[in-house]
């Protein structure tokens, strides 16, 4: 038995006994105090450090790492809501492959006239969810939209933007 200040605790192996003491804080000063390891073992497998382990909790097969600065990584996103993928196998799960290398692969689409391009995702009506955006072409750069990602840019900063590729 292990005398506290205020409490007196004895050391148990039941993980349910555990838990409701460990709400209270009794387990974790008793076990800092008396130099013992505290383990948590999980049934799920949904873990953040069991999830970074686990292939099938990656971001996509084709990346590693996120891709936008606001996007949360695939295995936080699981193991921030656990519950949704109890009894998931996750490797049957959709991971498709991260489209944003594919994107960087199109050419700059250049315009000869005006300074707006108007981007419809190209495929006119048939792409559903991008909506009609329109991307100002003053700086000497490609410009990308901010739903599919394509380049456009004027023909007249064709030079400058070929050179900063290479």
């Amino acid at each position: 038995m292990f005398k506290n200040q205020s409490h007196p605790i004895e050391f148990v192996s039941n993980p349910t006994v555990i838990t409701m003491l460990a709400s209270r804080n009794y387990v974790h000063t008793a076990l800092q105090r008396s130099g013992r390891s505290f383990v948590r073992f999980s049934s799920t497998g949904l873990t953040k450090t069991e999830l970074k382990k686990n292939p099938a909790a990656s971001q996509a097969p084709n990346r590693e790492t996120t891709w936008s600065p606001s996007q949360e990584s695939r295995a936080d996103a699981i193991a921030r809501f656990p519950f949704k993928f109890v009894q998931r196998d996750l490797e049957q799960q959709p991971r498709p492959y991260a489209a944003i290398d594919l994107i960087a692969k199109e050419p700059v689409r250049y315009l000869s006239e005006g300074n707006v391009a108007v981007c419809d995702g190209n495929r006119g009506q048939l792409v559903q969810g991008h909506p009609k955006v329109f991307i100002n072409l003053d700086r000497p750069e490609a410009s990308a939209c901010g739903y599919c990602g394509l380049r456009y840019a004027k023909e007249e900063h064709r030079e400058v933007i070929e050179a900063s590729e290479k």
